[in-house]
């Protein structure tokens, strides 16, 4: 069972999840709290793997895949297709007992990987695609009211453009080695960047920024849920009428508790992560204003995740 971590350190996540590079100096300012004792326990918690400040490529179009098969090849079959560079997140879920996968086009042939890689595991009884077309919320914004509006106000959080479903564009050869450096280690210093890519770091900063700007990665900060006290995931699929998508997806981005909401090309026209306290709060987040405009839905528990944000968890 994940431990919750303490109050301060609560906080310092809310602090990295805002800004994943932001200096120990600056989080200690926003928070209020002793340098000394925020970069002892920051570097504690990024050391440990209990807090992982990563970088995301933008890889291009992406497709969640919804695989049923056999109860007893399900976790199996989630660690199998967690251990592929091309898949963003592998959920295990209940009530249908399904496995849920969100992959890369860039690194699958859609219909090999639907058709005959997926149906080959033994056990594999049905496999459904849908392509993204839109994100509203994914978990580089994940933002579950960790920190007071004084605090997030003193910390300045990197404008970031919507993350995008178009083909990426090409990086030249220093750029690939900043992306790649923030991917092993999202804080990684200026001055490390620049050493990689062999440039000066004037030049590897504005790089750096020029990136960020164009959305060629997201810094993201990588926790279970249930070290922030959220002990219940819920992965919904939503129905709406075409006109009413973009406002069900606004209203369910807003939420805290959402970690992932995106429009598909499928059976349901939203699909949405939910993070809970407990089930009552599952059923208080399934009763608020953003379930007005919806026709239909359909919900289950996540029961495991083997991968994050493109990284492996810890799960047993």
């Amino acid at each position: 069972m994940t431990e919750v971590l303490s109050a301060l350190d609560r906080r310092i996540v809310g602090a990295l999840q805002l800004d994943g590079r932001a200096p120990w100096s600056v989080v200690a300012k926003a928070l209020d709290e002793p340098l000394r004792t925020v970069a002892r326990r920051g570097r504690d918690l990024v050391d440990s793997g209990a807090a992982r400040v990563v970088a995301l490529p933008n890889l291009g179009p992406t497709c969640v895949i919804e695989i049923t098969c056999l109860p007893a090849r399900i976790d199996s079959l989630a660690r199998e297709l967690a251990q592929h560079p091309g898949v963003v997140f592998a959920l295990v879920l209940a009530n249908p007992s399904r496995l849920l996968v969100e992959v890369h086009e860039q690194s699958f042939d859609l219909a090999t990987m639907t058709l005959e890689v997926i149906p080959g595991f033994a056990g594999v009884a049905e496999v459904s695609a849908a392509p993204v077309l839109r994100y509203w919320k994914t978990n580089a914004d994940w933002r579950p009211g960790l920190l007071t509006a004084a605090e997030a106000g003193r910390l300045e959080a990197a404008a970031r453009p919507e993350e995008s479903t178009a083909a990426p564009e090409p990086l030249d050869g220093a750029d690939r080695a900043i992306v790649d450096a923030l991917v092993t280690d999202g804080r990684t210093a200026v001055a490390e960047l620049a050493a990689a890519a062999g440039v000066t770091e004037p030049t590897a900063r504005r790089r750096l920024a020029d990136l960020r700007e164009r959305g060629a990665f997201a810094i993201r900060t990588l926790v279970d849920p249930a070290a922030l006290g959220y002990g219940v995931e819920a992965w919904l699929r939503i129905d709406c009428s075409p006109q009413h998508a973009d406002r069900v997806g606004e209203a369910l981005a807003a939420q805290p508790e959402s970690r992932y909401v995106a429009q598909v090309l499928g059976e349901y026209a939203l699909v949405a992560q939910l993070s809970a306290r407990d089930l009552p709060h599952v059923r208080e987040l399934l009763s608020r204003g953003w379930i007005r405009e919806v026709r239909g839905l359909r919900s289950s528990l996540v029961t495991r995740a083997h991968k994050r944000s493109g990284y492996l968890t810890r799960a047993i």
